[in-house]
């Protein structure tokens, strides 16, 4: 029920606006798997706009954890605790991508696309084989090729090139050059049908009011997990925590 657009305003924003004011170097700032579902029940039992109000709530209440300075709690977290987190995170995306992948849809849950991955082999779909390998074997070279080739100057000036970037690109010229019959997102409607104002809600404030401090606790906490798991990826500047929370 919620406008694609919208999301897409959200990642563009969100990224901007946590990337300036964040206290991490390196951090992923967009749709969180663990997320998906409370969002998606929001939108379904109070409404889209509702939901942009629980947004703000929660945002709200982000900040507050930042101010109070308790984000530095995070560092206490174990660190099989953030690994077990994004390794959960990890094998749920690439369980319902892989059904992309083939050329199919993914089903809501990891347990779904599991039982339908058999089915799925017999369907497969070439062109989105095609253009899925490409993104891939770009990512895998851009990885694991070009940081060998350190002693050609060329590769080090290719690879300051974001990776995901190249693949992206690559992989939409392959498919207009060719005239592929891949599947594209499709885009309905115009910016600014997908802008709302949040809405107060008609009634049921308690699930309003649980709504909030849901989004704002697993927003907060993968960020802060995530955080730590990159401070560990690297020897650069420390996050701070609370600035990285006013941020997101």
């Amino acid at each position: 029920g919620a406008p694609v657009m919208a999301g897409l305003i959200a990642a563009v924003v969100g990224g901007i606006v946590a990337g300036a004011i964040g206290g991490s170097p390196l951090q992923v700032s967009g749709p969180a798997a663990g997320l998906t579902v409370v969002v998606a029940e929001l939108v379904n039992s109070v409404g889209w706009k509702v939901t942009c109000l629980i947004t703000v709530g929660a945002g709200l209440l982000q900040i507050l954890f930042g101010l109070s300075r308790i984000a530095q709690s995070a560092l206490a977290i174990a660190p099989v605790v953030v690994h077990a987190m994004l390794a959960g995170i990890g094998v749920t995306i690439a369980l319902q991508q892989v059904h992309v992948l083939l050329g199919g849809t993914s089903a809501s849950s990891a347990i779904e696309n599991i039982k339908e991955l058999p089915d799925q082999l017999t369907r497969i779909h070439g062109p989105d084989v095609l253009v899925g390998g490409i993104v891939i074997g770009i990512l895998l070279v851009w990885q694991f090729v070009l940081p060998r080739l350190t002693s050609h100057r060329w590769a080090t000036r290719v690879r300051t090139i974001p990776g995901p970037l190249v693949a992206i690109v690559a992989a939409t010229a392959v498919t207009m050059l060719f005239s592929l019959n891949a599947e594209r997102i499709s885009l309905t409607g115009n910016f600014f049908d997908a802008i709302a104002l949040p809405e107060l809600p008609s009634g049921n404030w308690g699930a309003v009011a649980m709504g909030i401090l849901t989004i704002a606790l697993i927003a907060s906490v993968e960020s802060l997990l995530s955080a730590v798991a990159v401070d560990k990826m690297h020897t650069g500047p420390r996050t701070n925590f609370d600035r990285e929370m006013i941020g997101q």
